[in-house]
């Protein structure tokens, strides 16, 4: 029981983070947080890891190229993640995020096969494409609802601007739950994390500078920083440990299950906390894409066939 309910806490604070991240960069540069993000999380980490038992064997044991897959996933874990998330939802609305980041089975499959030449069922074929098609459809609508016509607003290519930053952000994560499978087995977790957000702050430099010309720290009220200071607890540290001792306990694809509540918790506080409206078009989006995950789920649970790796929040 605790197995299930640690995934669900780390799916609900993913979830959360999305709407939570557009008020974030509504008085911070997206790049500047996520240099702060790092720099914060690793010195969080560093008594955590120090904690833990046989960390320093498990990093000994690394080769060149071990070293250079961790330096990987802090690329696209925690670097593109971060900064397409935060761009994107500077240019699309919350729900659109969380929606599209309901897609992540789909991509996840589509990067296994290319990577871990994974079989793709049929089943799965079509859980890809329904997501696909979800996706498409959000692409059609503006805040209003409407569908674009030929003479598309600025507001609307901005949208569809945003909506590709959030797919490439969760083709970044995509990528970090394919080459991150071999090493939450061999790394303890805070020791793990320690590694990836230690590595993602040399990596964020040249962004930084090229973005926000250096790091921006603003003048913001005790509310901001305490929204801040919980998305990077949360995202840095509760909801990475969650997942990696929820996903040693239970069965990948059981916990696939509850990435459903990624977009369910973004929807909820983008309607609620931000007065966002959800469209017909956007609701269309969302019944493609969470048809999509239940046909994925179903396949996965069929015994011949193998489970495609899952997400985890770095």
């Amino acid at each position: 029981m605790r197995a299930y309910l640690a995934i669900i806490f780390a799916m609900i604070m993913v979830g959360g983070n999305i709407p939570l991240g557009k008020l974030i960069t509504e008085t911070i540069p997206p790049t500047s947080f996520a240099m702060l993000r790092f720099i914060s999380s690793s010195l969080v980490l560093i008594p955590l890891a120090m904690m833990e038992l046989g960390d320093l064997q498990s990093l000994r044991r690394l080769n060149v190229r071990q070293w250079f897959e961790i330096t990987c996933l802090s690329l696209f874990g925690a670097v593109l993640f971060t900064t397409f998330m935060l761009v994107g939802v500077q240019y699309t609305p919350a729900i659109n995020a969380g929606i599209i980041s309901s897609s992540l089975p789909a991509v996840i499959a589509v990067l296994s096969f290319l990577i871990l030449r994974e079989y793709i069922s049929a089943r799965t074929a079509g859980s890809i494409t329904l997501a696909m098609l979800g996706i498409a459809i959000l692409n059609l609508s503006d805040p209003s609802g409407h569908v674009s016509s030929a003479a598309a607003t600025s507001s609307q290519s901005a949208i569809w601007f945003g909506n590709s930053l959030i797919f490439a952000a969760i083709c970044s994560e995509a990528l970090f739950a394919v080459l991150s499978r071999r090493y939450a087995a061999i790394i303890p977790v805070w020791t793990l994390s320690l590694l990836v957000h230690a590595l993602a702050i040399p990596l964020t430099i040249p962004l930084l500078v090229m973005m926000d010309d250096g790091l921006q720290l603003p003048s913001a009220s005790i509310c901001f920083w305490t929204i801040a200071g919980y998305y990077i607890l949360s995202a840095s540290l509760l909801s990475f440990y969650f997942w990696c001792y929820g996903i040693r306990l239970i069965p990948a694809s059981t916990a696939g299950i509850f990435t459903a509540l990624v977009p369910v918790t973004s929807l909820l506080i983008a309607v609620l906390a931000l007065n966002e409206t959800l469209s017909w078009l956007q609701v269309a989006g969302l019944s493609f894409i969470f048809l999509s995950l239940w046909l994925g789920l179903s396949s996965k649970r069929r015994p011949a066939t193998n489970s495609n790796p899952s997400v985890q929040e770095s």
